[in-house]
């Protein structure tokens, strides 16, 4: 009998649209042989299905089911695609695991702890892997400019803590930048990390797991016209070229892959989790974990399982029965 998957889609953060489209990618390339599939759409407290007429649906939040025309429906496996809150932050995964439904991605705590930029970066710092030097602020902090440009120098980053796709991020170059930087970023999340600028070349490794073995998806390389790779780049194929399998040398690759196979275990990481590095002559840096990557037409996670040799609607199968596998 098939498998009826609930892919998550929408949420409350600034990263909603690209949500919509991953959902609706990861719906159009499932396995029709052996699953059915229903989007739900998460908008605050509404979750609704809605139907090829235009017919809303209301989910009910007691048992996870859906009733149309008369009848019943549960879901096997929830396909979470919610960038941001509150599908990449622990809030859905607790609720999931509440109603020991199986969802493809990681975990309560490792999905808190790893969309938390700080205390992320913090823990993969422990590992003796290189981050960049930061500070990290509350919203009710005092601010002194020159105490932040002491640890970070300039240029420097601002961002929110909590929030993808660098929302509410900006690269600050010259000292009177700082204060609109942080009063941006504090739009958007109520603790934000101000960290050095890494001068280099950025990678991007996508992980996941395959019965007892965690496999390295090809390497990216991103390129982009912008003076960073902010949303408009990530999102807007014109401005941005993302090379895979990336043209580095054989050392960067193997220590990139080794980094992000070894992080996707010590995070206790599920489903796919793509991590995020810039390097130069000097090192390897590890700039963040994004445990929900993107999954629409012009996501990188797809472009590397595609060169990894796998079709995604294969690479999806593989996901949802790692997740039947794990069941609660």
């Amino acid at each position: 009998m098939k498998k009826h998957i609930a892919v998550m889609a929408g949420g409350d953060s600034g990263e909603y649209e690209i949500s919509i489209q991953s959902a609706s990618k990861i719906a159009e390339n499932l396995d029709s042989n052996l699953f059915t599939s229903r989007i739900i759409h998460l908008v605050g407290k509404e979750w609704t299905f809605q139907d090829s007429d235009g017919k809303i649906y209301h989910i009910d939040k007691n048992d996870f089911s859906l009733t149309i025309d008369g009848k019943k429906e549960f879901f096997d496996v929830a396909f979470i695609a919610i960038h941001g809150t509150p599908g990449e932050n622990g809030i859905l995964q607790g609720y999931f695991q509440l109603m020991r439904i199986p969802y493809v991605g990681s975990d309560v705590l490792t999905s808190s702890f790893t969309f938390n930029k700080n205390y992320g970066n913090r823990i993969v710092k422990t590992y003796g892997i290189p981050v960049a030097d930061s500070v990290h602020l509350f919203q009710n902090d005092r601010i002194d400019i020159d105490e932040i440009i002491s640890v970070t120098q300039l240029p420097c980053f601002v961002k929110p803590c909590n929030s993808g796709s660098s929302v509410g991020m900006s690269k600050v170059n010259k000292k009177e930048e700082l204060m609109p930087a942080i009063a941006l970023a504090f739009e958007h999340d109520d603790q934000i990390l101000i960290e050095t600028f890494i001068e280099g070349r950025e990678i991007t490794c996508g992980v996941f797991r395959s019965g007892k073995e965690i496999i390295s998806l090809p390497i990216t390389e991103i390129i982009t016209q912008n003076e960073y790779f902010d949303y408009e780049a990530k999102y807007d194929p014109s401005l941005t070229d993302e090379i895979t399998p990336a043209q580095i040398d054989d050392s960067v690759a193997e220590k990139c892959r080794n980094w992000s196979v070894f992080l996707y275990e010590r995070l206790a990481c599920s489903g796919v989790s793509r991590f995020d590095y810039i390097f130069n002559d000097e090192n390897l840096y590890f700039l963040e974990v994004n445990t929900i990557p993107g999954q629409s037409q012009n996501s990188i996670v797809p472009q590397q399982v595609r060169a990894f040799g796998l079709s995604v609607t294969d690479f999806y199968s593989m996901l949802i029965n790692e997740a039947l596998h794990n069941e609660i």
